[in-house]
């Protein structure tokens, strides 16, 4: 398989409204899309990006692509590698550069996928599924108010709801308590971003304890393990966590079943491969599997689906109901939501196509 080309598209569409998290605010939609094409074939990748788009976009094609490009591998596998292999000896790790690598890896698996005829998900293992239950993400207290959100998620028949959180014990309370008095079979998840220290989520939890949440995501920074390590040994409430962490960073809370649900963000962490593996592991040592999406596009969504198709110990997949136009308009016909769970595409390789008219109008210059 010859990689011909590496292209990149940083896109961003502009918010009526910005959405206030307790760690950052989200100020409009953005994304890079990334562009493999190997033995003439083209796949689609996302690279996941919060604010720069285009240094994202440029760190691809003129850092990335090159190591790749007019090079012959047997294998999306070996594509991640000789990439990963420069990047570990350089330190890049984490970060900006691995999330370059997942839109990359992404794309070749598309069009790996496609050069064979079939779903990525049939390239993992065995497609268990051809629909996936389907959870909000996220509320946001800055939106507006919690009940006409709530409102507009049991109007689609999802199985649940991620608030946000992580202003403190008693703001917190009333956000979540507010969201089950509007929906007592909600599965509801608490999301604070890691705004916490340890000592503070854990006063937060007890507090919301009562709530019955399905957990309580990321209540500590991704670097704190001893965190959580603290919350596996007093253990009050489920956790769930993984959105901010690459590579290698899923081991150990693994391993030590520091967590009860492994949410790792498939255009962050590394790519298709390093999440299947993930899903594999997490399922080996009876964790949960709940792909993260957050405010990614429509690229984002339609791997996390192929994975979620072929994995074990499947949770649910994140889904933004909110009217995100990467999400809706970037791909024809795409996401299909049906009786509250999302439709696996069926076609080859990630199983969409990209609208190159909706990039273009949004391309930032």
């Amino acid at each position: 398989m010859l990689v011909d080309s590496v292209e990149s598209f940083p896109i961003r569409v502009r918010r009526k409204e910005k959405l206030v998290a307790a760690s950052f605010t989200y100020p409009d939609y953005q994304a890079v899309l990334v562009r493999v094409a190997c033995d003439g074939v083209a796949g689609w990748g996302e690279a996941m990006t919060r604010s720069g788009p285009k240094i994202t976009a440029l760190l691809v094609e003129e850092y990335l692509g090159p190591m790749i490009v007019g090079k012959k591998f047997d294998s999306p596998d070996s594509v991640w590698h000789a990439i990963w292999r420069e990047l570990r000896v350089r330190g890049h790790t984490r970060g900006v550069e691995v999330e370059g690598l997942s839109g990359i890896e992404i794309a070749v698996q598309d069009a790996c996928a496609r050069l064979r005829g079939s779903p990525v998900s049939n390239l993992l293992g065995r497609r268990r599924a051809s629909e996936v239950p389907a959870y909000a993400g996220s509320l946001f207290t800055s939106r507006g108010p919690l009940k006409s959100q709530v409102e507009v998620v049991k109007s689609l028949g999802l199985m649940g709801a991620k608030v946000k959180v992580g202003f403190g014990a008693e703001r917190d309370f009333a956000s979540l308590s507010e969201v089950r008095r509007g929906w007592e079979e909600c599965e509801l998840i608490a999301d604070a971003n890691g705004a916490y220290e340890t000592h503070e989520a854990l006063k937060v939890a007890s507090k919301i304890k009562g709530l019955d949440l399905a957990w309580f995501e990321e209540p500590v920074p991704p670097d704190d393990l001893e965190g959580y390590r603290r919350f596996a040994r007093e253990d009050p409430l489920p956790v769930g966590a993984g959105e901010t962490w690459f590579v290698s960073d899923f081991s150990e809370p693994i391993e030590e079943k520091l967590i009860d649900v492994v949410e790792p963000s498939v255009s962050r962490c590394g790519g298709i491969g390093v999440a299947w593996g993930v899903s594999q592991d997490a399922a080996r040592r009876g964790i949960g599997f709940s792909p993260m999406l957050g405010m990614n596009s429509a690229v984002s969504l339609a791997a996390s689906l192929q994975l979620a198709a072929a994995a074990g110990k499947l949770v649910g997949a994140e889904y933004d109901p909110f009217g995100n136009p990467l999400l809706n308009e970037l791909s024809p016909g795409f996401p299909r939501l049906r009786g509250g769970k999302l439709q696996v595409p069926e076609g080859n390789g990630l199983g969409i196509e990209v609208d190159m008219r909706f990039v273009k109008k949004n391309l930032e210059g």
